[in-house]
């Protein structure tokens, strides 16, 4: 783990409770690292490290495997189909590509193979280009493919663009799917979202997503982020195909994970996969997101930003081209901004190195280790009231006599991911892939008890001796709390894939086991932060050590038994066992060991069949499962909680011709054993939160998404969605869950260096809370808070100007606007203020808004 560049806001005073030693946990470390270290055959004898090319290189672009059916027929037909179900950029002259004829194209795949069938013979080879375009030029020396060959003018003067238009576009949606995806490219990546920007940017224009940022774009983290309704944690997310979340319930921090300069490539799968996907939320999808390439030539590439809210970011990326330890890339970036909400400051520093190698004919390594801090403000919303008397970008206070104040709200985010992935084709017909990995992340912060309160009516601290008596109280002090949770994860990935005449074998595991700790105790931020005994004599409100571990085996079969057909039938088994240790258990305040474990068989079916040239189908059945969060633990009677099980049925069909392409689904998912947030009564406490299960729902809804390419670089972009959840047997929409979204917008690229695109977001009515409790304490469902629609729109200009000076091969300016229109509508529900106010027993709602305009200059520059 590389060391923090920044030290620990955490209070010299604060003690940090004794970890007690976890011999049985730190051998299952052992054994599974042990495992992740078996030999492959034929590496002994690899003398040194090669570098990496562009076949089956790992983590990269040319590893991805497309099938592949087009029928032997005119080159300039077989290239613009390729590029269009690759969604690269393939570009030759009319002159080069006229009379010749090119084979057909048959299975599964990578983009450096398609490329050499279709080439063979011709002449021509093809030379992937730094930004990864493919440029088709005269064969030199016999070879049908080349990387590094930015210097190449061959073929360059009469251009013909295939596949620009998806490539550009948000996103494209391949034609051998089998269930709802969505594709981002690199190049839509670069050209329309700031460097500096986190995940929850990059996919916020797809279909059926939601995502809100209210102190700006990559300033802060996202406080909404879902998928066809369901919730962060609901949803499988993935790092080069590990996945990652919190321990507590999977959810995720987007200000402490990757920015998008660290990116190649996102994809969004909406559906539960198939059975080799794994993770432990996969039945509301997944999303994916790719690591970087490393060049294949030397360059350095210092970038960065400047713009809105006081907003300065600078980074670096150094590439090493080809050498004999492989193809490294290095990234680092700073950024510090003001944040668009009044006191919400932001400090961040990224660092990202990746090393892709090869170590013999058949055999590539990858190395990653990526590294994230960041410090901020954190606010908790504004009521109606506050954001009429201080204005829409009310965040935090300046006065330290309330509890709103700035200085008394600290977060630092630490998070680290590292991994080493071997992939070897030890026999013709196998292929072994093996990750080992390990991730972790840290919350240290310091907030009052109730950030959004600018009362001074209700601030007050009572201390209590160890005994429970009440000691003093000081009524016009600022009551808080400091908190730590962090993580840490190790585990493994491991996949054979055996080639058949029937298809495809794929059998394979990953596990997981995940060490947490967290703790917080009472405040008195008046006097300097000392701690405050309460009741119970503790200053402590819980102390919990937690141990989770996963492992999921699987078995899948890519059959495909007719000529343009696939059949994906799998089974994979979920094994979810949590030990859950506290010496001061959330909510109860009393001590609790336990340990629950959850098990589950997931069967899956999927199927896609290319009807006609350009036109496929497809189909979907699979069985979801989702363990119960670590709050099921923290109520007086734990008993037996459910895990969460789906149902998801869907088809679809996606059409792709040469100026258009669109895509249709439809899905219906029975969702049991629902886990929702309900409100207890903890005699001697007051009203806690916990979770309950709260029955069954019923996902369903309609989605399409298209692109129309006019021509001269100009096309158009789109999708729709409607969709529906509501609890069973009642009209009860399920919170969070906008009733309608979609995106519009239209882009502009000619490769000759200019690019722009306009592209706007709607999102649907939607309410903030599903249920309520009655005065014994039972849930109620009702809906309450509804937030109205909103529609925003993002402008991006720039011009990649090549090779200026004799020394800088790339240099592009940008300039990015979002929210285009400054619309500042309320756009969420934040919850509820802690103490109680007039006309609000339960506490005043809380809402959060859109940013404000926000418009950022950017600058790159490639040298040499």
């Amino acid at each position: 783990m590389i060391p923090a560049l920044y030290a620990s806001d955490r209070p010299a005073s604060c003690p940090v409770p004794a970890m007690q030693p976890r011999t049985r946990r730190q051998r299952l470390a052992m054994v599974l690292l042990s495992l992740g270290a078996w030999p492959l055959p034929g590496l002994a004898q690899t003398p040194a490290l090669r570098h990496a090319g562009a076949v089956d290189a790992a983590s990269g672009e040319g590893r991805v495997v497309t099938g592949f059916s087009q029928p032997a027929g005119p080159l300039e037909d077989s290239l613009t189909a390729l590029a269009r179900q690759s969604g690269r950029d393939i570009l030759f002259s009319s002159d080069q590509v006229r009379g010749r004829h090119a084979p057909a194209l048959k299975g599964r795949l990578t983009l450096d193979k398609a490329l050499e069938r279709l080439l063979g013979g011709s002449g021509l080879s093809a030379h992937i280009q730094p930004d990864g375009t493919v440029v088709i030029a005269n064969a030199a020396r016999g070879s049908n493919f080349a990387h590094d060959k930015h210097d190449d003018k061959t073929g360059q003067e009469h251009i013909t663009v295939i596949g620009r238009a998806e490539r550009l576009a948000p996103s494209t949606v391949p034609l051998t799917i089998t269930e709802p995806t969505s594709v981002i490219q690199k190049r839509f990546i670069t050209n329309n979202i700031v460097p500096l920007a986190s995940v929850d940017d990059i996919i916020k224009f797809q279909p059926s997503i939601w995502t809100q940022n209210p102190n700006g774009p990559g300033m802060g983290k996202a406080e909404t982020m879902s998928l066809r309704g369901f919730q962060d944690g609901q949803y499988n997310m993935l790092f080069d195909g590990i996945p990652f979340g919190n321990a507590s319930d999977l959810h995720h921090t987007t200000s402490s994970l990757f920015i998008s300069h660290f990116l190649g490539e996102v994809q969004v799968n909406r559906g539960p996969g198939t059975a080799s996907t794994i993770g432990n939320a996969t039945f509301g999808g997944t999303i994916g997101f790719q690591s970087r390439t490393p060049a294949q030539h030397f360059g350095v590439t210092p970038y960065g930003t400047y713009g809105s809210f006081n907003t300065r970011a600078g980074g670096v990326e150094v590439d090493s081209g080809k050498t004999r330890f492989g193809s490294m890339v290095l990234d680092l970036q700073h950024e510090e901004t003001d944040g668009y909400l009044t006191g919400s400051g932001e400090r961040r520093n990224n660092l990202l190195f990746k090393d892709v190698a090869r170590l013999g004919e058949n055999t590539t390594l990858t190395l990653l280790t990526t590294y994230n801090w960041e410090n901020q403000n954190t606010t908790q919303g504004a009521t109606l009231a506050q954001y009429r008397k201080y204005g829409k970008d009310y965040g935090l206070c300046f006065n330290p006599a309330l509890q709103c104040y700035a200085g008394y709200q600290p977060s630092t985010y630490t998070s680290d991911f590292d991994y080493i992935d071997i992939k070897s084709k030890v026999l013709p017909w196998l292929t072994i892939e093996n990750r080992l990995y390990t991730n972790g992340f840290e919350h240290d912060y310091t907030e009052s008890t109730d950030a959004s309160s600018d009362d001074p009516g209700a601030n007050g601290v009572t201390f209590y001796s160890t005994a429970g008596k009440k000691l003093a109280t000081y009524k016009n002090d600022v009551p808080g709390k400091y908190a730590d949770a962090k993580f840490r994860d190790y585990g493994d990935t491991l996949t054979f894939k055996a080639h058949t005449s029937q298809g495809d074998v794929l059998v394979g595991a990953w596990a997981d086991l995940q060490d947490d700790r967290r703790y917080t105790y009472a405040l008195d931020l008046t006097k300097g932060g000392i701690m405050v005994p309460g009741k119970n004599g503790s200053a402590y409100s819980y102390d919990i050590s937690d141990f989770n571990t996963t492992v999921q085996p699987y078995l899948e079969f890519d059959w495909k038994p007719f000529r343009n057909t696939i059949i994906k039938p799998g089974i994979k088994y979920s094994y979810f066992r949590r030990d859950y240790d506290a010496a001061v258990n959330k909510s109860t305040k009393v001590p609790l060991n336990a340990t629950q474990q959850f098990t589950s068989w997931q069967p899956s079916i999927s199927a896609n069949q290319i009807i006609l040239p350009g036109w496929s189908a497809y189909a979907q059945i699979a069985r979801g499962f989702l363990a119960p969060p670590m709050s099921v633990f923290q109520t007086q009677n734990v008993g037996n909680v459910s895990p969460e099980t789906t149902l998801n049925y869907q088809i679809g069909t996606v059409v792709q011709q040469k100026r258009w392409t669109v895509s249709f689904d439809a899905y219906y998912i029975n969702f049991s054993n629902f886990i929702a947030s309900a409100q207890i009564k903890v005699p001697g406490f007051g009203t806690q939160s916990t979770s309950v299960n709260s029955g069954g729902a019923i996902y369903k809804g309609l989605e399409v998404e298209g692109q129309y390419a006019i021509g001269h670089g100009v096309s158009l972009y789109g999708n729709y969605s409607v969709n529906d959840a509501q609890y069973k047997h009642s009209s009860v929409r399920v919170a969070a869950t906008p009733n309608v979204l979609a995106s519009f917008g239209v882009l502009y690229d000619d490769n000759k260096g200019p690019y722009a695109s306009l592209i706007g977001k709607f999102v649907g009515n939607h309410y903030g809370l599903d249920s309520t409790t009655d005065s014994a304490g039972n849930t109620v469902f009702a809906n309450q808070y509804r937030i109205g629609s909103t529609t925003t729109a993002d402008l991006a200009l720039g011009w990649h100007f090549k090779k200026l000076g004799g020394f800088m091969r790339d240099v592009t300016p940008s300039l990015k606007i979002s929210n285009l229109f400054n619309n500042r509508a309320i756009s969420d529900f934040a919850g509820n203020q802690s103490a109680a106010s007039a006309g609000y027993p339960d506490g005043a709602p809380l809402y959060w808004r859109l940013a404000g305009r926000s418009v950022f200059f950017n600058l790159t520059v490639t040298l040499p």
